[in-house]
């Protein structure tokens, strides 16, 4: 049965909830200032020794030390943990790190320990897949990659592999804009005894909810949609397990210090403010400039959600609220292509990141993916003439524009 998601975004009116928690500030921290205020302080202070000492025997909550938690970031996970909860009975929680790869190093280091496994889609983030071969894989960490659209391939895999703790998803993926059956690879999943993860970094919670389909952990590279203007790095993990998480990953947060800096969070929080307007203005973008590059002769295939010649507008279609703000697409010429695309480019511009304001263009196979195996990268289409395409929310015809006259 397909789960009408946009039937439950109307029932509980959850887009003006999900706008009003972007919006609103808690006062827990600021009874003042209408803005919170930035923390520059590496340590807290105590009223007594009396306290000091409850707090340290964990008896009594209170702000420590800048690489344990401090209220700028307490105040942005907060935030998070209630959008990834919308439309859900669950009580999350969550943590921030100074990175996206951080959050994922900390879920791997969290769920697996020499001598588990884990399977991962084929065609997820490059440095993704480097941290699990050049890190995970000498620590005693089996590594299946599987391609996440034959089920029976996963479901194979898990029962050949009584070891496997933890399946690894990225939808829609990076760069080929796969979308995957969360229900289905969730059930599985649990079948079998491994837990759930998603990289939810594409989709942000405004457009996808991974914990309506049972996962455990939803990961983010903050430094995208959710930041929105390219300032700040940063990385969230959140959980159903609050145990888990409150003793097991927020311990591998301090010890490794990758605590996100106060300046980094305040920035995060105020990109949250305007993450769902301008995720609607991205979405809309994006699909215009899909519409247009579909239908262009020196173009081989364009991967969008949106599409309904996608292979998994459908899946898209039951799975998310839209389609969001990044494409790709392959040049019928290959690498010749891709390069001059890229240097011929005025308006766009070309980086490794996404999820600006403005529209950002890379090229997968010698950039993002160049450390992942060529081998691997052909077999999940990041082929040479492949191109990445976040689609900004400014006039997109100045995008299409600029594409019409690069694209050769």
């Amino acid at each position: 049965m397909t789960l009408n998601i946009t039937r439950i975004f109307k029932m509980n009116n959850s887009r003006k909830k999900f706008d009003t928690i972007c919006v609103k500030d808690s006062s827990k921290f600021s009874k003042f200032a209408h803005t919170p205020p930035i923390f520059a302080s590496s340590t807290f202070i105590y009223e007594s020794p009396e306290k000091a000492i409850e707090v340290f025997k964990g008896n009594q909550e209170s702000f420590i030390y800048g690489r344990w938690s401090h209220p700028n970031v307490e105040l942005v996970e907060e935030k998070l943990e209630l959008l990834e909860a919308l439309n859900t009975p669950l009580e999350l929680k969550g943590f921030l790190f100074s990175t996206g790869m951080a959050a994922i190093s900390a879920l791997f280091n969290s769920v697996l320990k020499p001598g588990d496994a884990i399977i991962a889609q084929g065609n997820i983030y490059g440095t993704t897949v480097e941290l699990l071969n050049a890190v995970m894989a000498p620590r005693g960490i089996e590594i299946h990659y599987v391609d996440f659209d034959q089920l029976n391939q996963i479901e194979d895999v898990l029962a050949k592999h009584q070891n496997i703790k933890l399946v690894y998803a990225e939808t829609p993926s990076n760069p080929t804009i796969s979308c995957y059956n969360l229900k289905e690879i969730t059930s599985l999943a649990h079948q079998y005894g491994a837990k759930m993860s998603v990289d939810n970094t594409f989709g942000t919670p405004y457009l996808q909810q991974p914990f309506l389909f049972g996962v455990d952990f939803v990961v983010h590279s903050t430094t995208k949609f959710l930041n929105g203007h390219g300032n700040a790095l940063g990385g969230f993990l959140v959980g159903k397990d609050i145990d888990f998480m409150k003793n097991k990953v927020w311990k591998e947060r301090k010890l490794h210090g990758a605590m996100m800096s106060p300046f980094d969070a305040w920035l995060l929080n105020n990109g949250l403010k305007t993450l769902s307007l301008r995720m609607d203005r991205h979405c809309a973008n994006a699909m215009k400039v899909a519409t247009y590059l579909e239908a262009h002769p020196l173009i081989i295939k364009t991967n969008y959600l949106g599409l309904k010649s996608s292979t998994y507008h459908e899946l898209a279609t039951s799975q998310m609220f839209d389609f969001g703000g990044v494409l790709s697409f392959e040049l019928k010429n290959g690498l010749n292509a891709s390069l001059h695309l890229m240097q011929a480019i005025k308006h766009c511009t070309l980086t490794a990141s996404l999820g600006t304001a403005d529209t950002l263009l890379q090229h997968p196979a010698t950039m993002t993916h160049y450390n992942m195996p060529a081998k691997q990268r052909e077999q999940y289409g990041i082929t040479d003439g492949l191109i990445r395409l976040s689609v900004g929310i400014e006039n997109v015809e100045d995008v299409i524009e600029d594409l019409d006259q690069a694209i050769t």
